[in-house]
């Protein structure tokens, strides 16, 4: 096929600032922009929207840099103090990507529920399910974490360790397609174990383990609605809880020490690792700990309250293929100074927790992740050599899909198969028949399963979330294809 010129779109629509936050700036251009000088009071975000992935750089009143951030179409840039600056605003575009970025204000005393872009970590591909229909309208109440009682707490860690009995506090989780780590803290509904739920997610058979190798019994799930936490209800068995802090913001402070233990690399030993707390936003902590496979859903441990402040969630890999980006992480006034980023969610900001049924919720899962490797197997075959030129081509679940990741998906090897077999050998009103029907085939792939992830009332709060960001990305695709189509046509006539 011809080389598509069109760049991807995963972000969702910018939507308004909630009532608890002030919008302090807009800014609307196309490719690129330095904004003039503007003032901020107290803690403040950066939230951009594009077609295309941006590069933002944050620059106090003197032109130092402060903050910078890149490589997504939609995303967040979060700074603790108020003052005076400017941005520079770069689109990874060809000169006409329009975007959207605004810088939204929020208080001291004030609460903001911004969403999370994490996805879930890759797991083996299986033939999709279509998920549970139902006319739930998920609006049951679930009792957000609290602090436990004196009964079996941990005590407080000494020297800036762990505990023994805190150690063993974090739990295994296993399952048929990957392994994460977990904590118990004890709840007004009761003993819990708090995870990610990427952790939970399209992985049947789930098995969660004291570091001792005993197995806790699982009974109910809840679901954060607006972002990646859920938490287990278990049955007791005379374990030790872990306490988790209430309001981050009056007991967390940057630099601050704290611990991640967790099922690294999926070895089976929980291994801690020691950093610092970086930055503090209304949903994410960033922190400098170390972050492997297997880490997922492991407490952030902050070593002078003795309290879980998070739960380890996200990786981040900095990019740095743009000269700009480049040049700013490599200043010695950025504040990224290591190629990777980490990060952990608050517990204490949750606005709600939704009851989850576990067979409803395996079912959604599995069909999501199906959907998205479908989507990123379109997505290499029309763009992967696009995107190992821009070099963000990559196989894990964070990186643009290479060149070689559609081989994955049989339906699409079938359908390149089948256009280089009729076109070989052909004259040219054979191979444009051929080309026809590539593209005609690559559009039925696109459309399958786009009835089932737009049935309302399908998914839990969260997965909804998930499955909003699937649409966007499937019919940013199927346009693509469309726009082939006419390409096709026009050589016909």
């Amino acid at each position: 096929m011809r080389s598509l010129l069109l760049s991807i779109l995963l972000g969702a629509l910018a939507g308004a600032a909630s009532a608890q936050e002030k919008v302090a700036q807009t800014f609307n251009g196309i490719s690129t922009l330095t904004t003039p000088s503007f003032q901020v009071q107290d803690e403040w975000e950066v939230r951009w929207d594009s077609s295309d992935a941006l590069a933002i750089t944050v620059f106090s009143k003197d032109g130092m840099i402060v903050e910078s951030a890149s490589g997504s179409p939609k995303g967040s840039l979060f700074h603790l103090k108020g003052g005076t600056f400017s941005l520079q605003i770069n689109s990874a575009g060809s000169g006409t990507t329009p975007w959207h970025v605004s810088v939204v204000e929020i208080g001291s005393d004030m609460a903001s529920a911004a969403s999370t872009n994490a996805a879930p970590n890759p797991v083996p591909p299986q033939t999709a399910s279509a998920p549970a229909s139902t006319n739930s309208t998920n609006t049951a109440s679930a009792t957000p974490p609290t602090n436990a009682p004196a009964t079996n707490a941990a005590p407080a860690p000494v020297g800036g360790h762990l505990t023994e009995d805190q150690a063993h506090a974090v739990v295994l989780i296993k399952g048929d397609y990957m392994e994460g780590t977990g904590f118990l803290v004890k709840t007004l509904d009761g003993p819990t174990v708090v995870t990610n739920l990427h952790v939970i997610s399209a992985n049947p058979n789930l098995r969660i383990y004291t570091t001792t190798g005993a197995q806790i019994k699982t009974l109910t799930l809840k679901a954060a609605v607006d972002r990646d936490l859920a938490m287990i209800a278990i049955q007791d068995d005379h374990y030790t809880y872990l306490d988790l802090a209430t309001n981050i913001r009056d007991t967390v402070q940057t630099d601050d020490e704290v611990i991640t233990p967790g099922n690294s690399e999926g070895g089976e030993v929980m291994l801690n690792t020691k950093g610092k707390v970086l930055g503090i936003g209304p949903e994410r902590i960033e922190i400098d700990n170390p972050i492997y496979h297997g880490n997922s859903g492991g407490p952030v441990f902050h070593t002078q309250s003795g309290k879980v402040i998070a739960v380890v969630t996200q990786a981040m890999k900095v990019n740095t293929s743009n000269e700009l980006d480049k040049t700013s992480f490599e200043n010695k006034n950025s504040a990224i100074t290591s190629s990777m980023r980490y990060f952990g969610l608050r517990l204490d900001t949750v606005p709600h927790w939704e009851p989850c049924d576990w067979n409803r919720f395996l079912n959604e899962t599995t069909f999501l992740k199906d959907f998205h490797e479908q989507s990123r197997s379109l997505d290499s075959f029309l763009n992967g050599t696009r995107y190992e030129n821009a070099h963000v081509a990559g196989t894990d679940e964070n990186s643009y899909p290479n060149s070689q990741y559609f081989l994955r998906n049989e339906k699409i090897v079938a359908a390149r198969d089948s256009y280089h077999k009729f076109a070989a050998d052909a004259d040219n009103s054979q191979k444009l028949d051929a080309l026809r029907e590539l593209v005609m085939n690559l559009e039925t792939i696109a459309d399958a399963d786009m009835t089932a992830i737009q049935n309302p009332n399908t998914f839990y709060s969260y997965n909804q979330i998930r499955a909003d960001l699937e649409i966007k990305y499937r019919k940013y695709l199927r346009t693509q294809i469309e726009k082939e189509e006419g390409l096709v046509n026009d050589m016909g006539h």
